[in-house]
């Protein structure tokens, strides 16, 4: 009976959420702006890949970026997407409160959207993979594809994009007008520290053990590796694919158990600070 409440719950708030997400234009126009944003990002990242290497947006190395990009679009749209979610409802809404306190619960509440916003984030993925394959020449051996660990990757990569979303959940939840700015802060932050568009051998020595603490680095090179075969990291090229995995996977497991717990007290912090029904008039 839980489960089923639980289930019930959840495909509730996914359908709200749909609602919210897709309600704003119709069907037509959102499937051309589902469509026109990872075209554009494929194409300009073409482009600036293009400008800075010559001919070389066919190399195996524009292939790994270009896959770490497509994939990242689950943070830009889950991540980022569910603490904005936690704005909109306090400050556009004005729902917050009624919803922590209805049987639903907030928690329940946030997965359902979350679930939305990870199938739009598949849509924006396969067809960044898609324009990569059919336009822009970004291939790669199936010989060399692992189906298992590629599997086994992708569902540790969700279980820490769904981790970091409560995250930022929490912190949306104590931060008012400010939490705008580091929604898109945090965006920048990971696209920039997490190997998307360089390898993170490139970045300063201090800086390094923060991408090496972060779930989506090791995601990534895991995504390049077990997809098209190679990586893109020098350090982590002299781990084997076993060592490679098993430390991706005890970094999200990590990674999830301290967003859980960093959850639970920025929940209680927004409580005591009184600002479920705070608004700035935003």
């Amino acid at each position: 009976m839980a489960v089923s409440e639980t289930f019930t719950r959840l495909r509730t708030s996914a359908w709200l959420g749909w609602q919210v997400e897709s309600n704003w234009a119709d069907p037509v126009v959102f499937f051309i702006y589902l469509i026109a944003r990872p075209l554009a990002v494929s194409l300009t990242l073409a482009a600036m890949y293009a400008a800075t290497r010559d001919s070389a947006t066919h190399g195996a190395a524009f292939a790994g970026f270009y896959v770490a990009n497509a994939f990242h679009a689950y943070v830009n749209t889950v991540v980022v997407g569910m603490g904005w979610v936690i704005f909109e409802e306090r400050e556009e809404s004005e729902m917050l409160k009624y919803v922590y306190v209805s049987p639903m619960g907030l928690v329940t509440y946030i997965g359902g959207r979350s679930f939305v916003r990870f199938v739009l984030g598949s849509i924006s993925a396969a067809l960044m993979l898609l324009v990569g394959w059919f336009l822009l020449g970004v291939r790669w051996d199936f010989a060399l594809t692992r189906p298992l660990p590629l599997a086994l990757t992708i569902v540790a990569g969700f279980a820490a994009t769904l981790a970091a979303g409560y995250v930022l959940c929490g912190v949306a939840m104590v931060l008012t007008r400010s939490a705008m700015t580091v929604l898109e802060g945090c965006m920048l932050g990971l696209y920039l520290l997490c190997g998307v568009i360089f390898p993170v051998d490139l970045m300063p020595v201090w800086l390094r053990p923060v991408s090496y603490v972060l779930p989506f680095t090791w995601w990534y090179e895991c995504l390049r590796r077990f997809l098209l075969g190679h990586g893109s990291s020098a350090w982590m090229s002299t781990l084997t694919d076993a060592q490679l995995l098993g430390a991706t996977l005890a970094v999200c497991a990590a990674f999830s158990l301290v967003a859980a717990l960093a959850y639970r007290e920025l929940d209680r912090l927004a409580r005591r600070l009184g600002r479920l029904d705070q608004t700035t008039m935003f």
